[in-house]
């Protein structure tokens, strides 16, 4: 469904789509940028669409995404953010803890690995990381976060067989960081923090 919804859409209004819909991935994760991404990267192969422009209205559409998930953290803190029922309480707790304790490495990090990127801005919008530096970090990786999917997009089509195809690509490439990303989640020392979080920090 959302593979001809993209497709639709993408076809319909070309670069403004790909712009509108990161901006809706930035902030709620949907729709799948890995998706939109090889779609896009079909389109270039076939002269639809030009990768230059792909590239910068995904990673500034993206980013603003972000800032606006991070500027609701910042002003809302933790339980509001949890009661949207987006974000599980317990995932978002633990990206916390990894966020005070890497700060900028976590959030460029991170913002690279799939199923962790969402999180991201609502633990340096909570810690009131600063603006300037949350936005570049968040560009930089957007922009990095494009090129291997509308590569395989490019060269091996978007069909649902390549879609098989990407899946085995990504594991390859990403098995390792978030290995040991996840080890380090499950650690015994990320738990002890998360039961010393309390309300009025959360809430910042």
């Amino acid at each position: 469904m959302f593979e001809s919804f993209i497709e639709h859409a993408i076809l319909s209004t070309g670069y403004v789509a790909i712009f509108l819909l990161m901006i809706l991935n930035g902030a709620i994760s949907i729709p799948s940028s890995q998706l939109l991404y090889i779609i896009t990267g079909y389109f270039i192969s076939v002269g639809n669409l030009f990768l230059i422009p792909v590239v910068l209205c995904g990673a500034i559409g993206n980013t603003i995404g972000n800032m606006m998930l991070y500027e609701v953290a910042r002003a809302k803190g933790l339980d509001y953010i949890t009661r949207l029922k987006i974000f599980p309480k317990p995932a978002v707790r633990k990206a916390q803890v990894a966020f005070r304790k890497k700060g900028g490495w976590f959030a460029f990090v991170g913002k690279l690995l799939p199923a962790i990127k969402v999180f991201v801005p609502i633990p340096a919008g909570i810690a009131k990381m600063n603006r300037v530096a949350f936005t570049a970090i968040m560009f930089v990786a957007s922009i990095i976060w494009t090129f291997p999917f509308i590569a395989i997009g490019y060269y091996f089509g978007k069909s649902a067989n390549v879609l098989g195809n990407y899946a085995l690509i990504l594991f390859a490439l990403a098995i390792v960081l978030v290995f040991m990303f996840y080890r380090y989640m499950q650690s015994d020392e990320v738990e002890r923090e998360v039961t010393l979080i309390v309300p009025n920090q959360e809430e910042g």
